[in-house]
């Protein structure tokens, strides 16, 4: 039951990360280092980090699983997020 679990957070979290890196390319391509879009910019990528911790901490509630999981701190660092999104 408990690996079950665990592989739904994960796919949660993969799927969670591949949306986010899809909505910090689309801000990235509207910004366009044009300095008007800087705050659309800024604000597109905190509520794409936002809906990232959301699904995360939700995924992790609905499967039970303890605090310390290192996506529950925040977004995926480096390479492993996007590594993680593609699977």
């Amino acid at each position: 039951m408990a690996i079950t679990a665990e592989a739904v957070f994960r796919e949660s979290v993969a799927v969670a990360e591949g949306l986010r890196q899809q909505t910090k390319a689309a801000a990235m391509v509207t910004y366009g280092y044009v300095a008007a879009n800087l705050a659309a910019y800024i604000t597109a990528l905190s509520a794409a980090d936002d809906a990232y911790q959301t699904t995360v901490t939700a995924a992790r509630l609905t499967a039970a699983l303890p605090l310390g999981l290192q996506a529950h701190t925040g977004p995926i660092p480096h390479r492993w997020g996007s590594m993680v999104g593609m699977y």
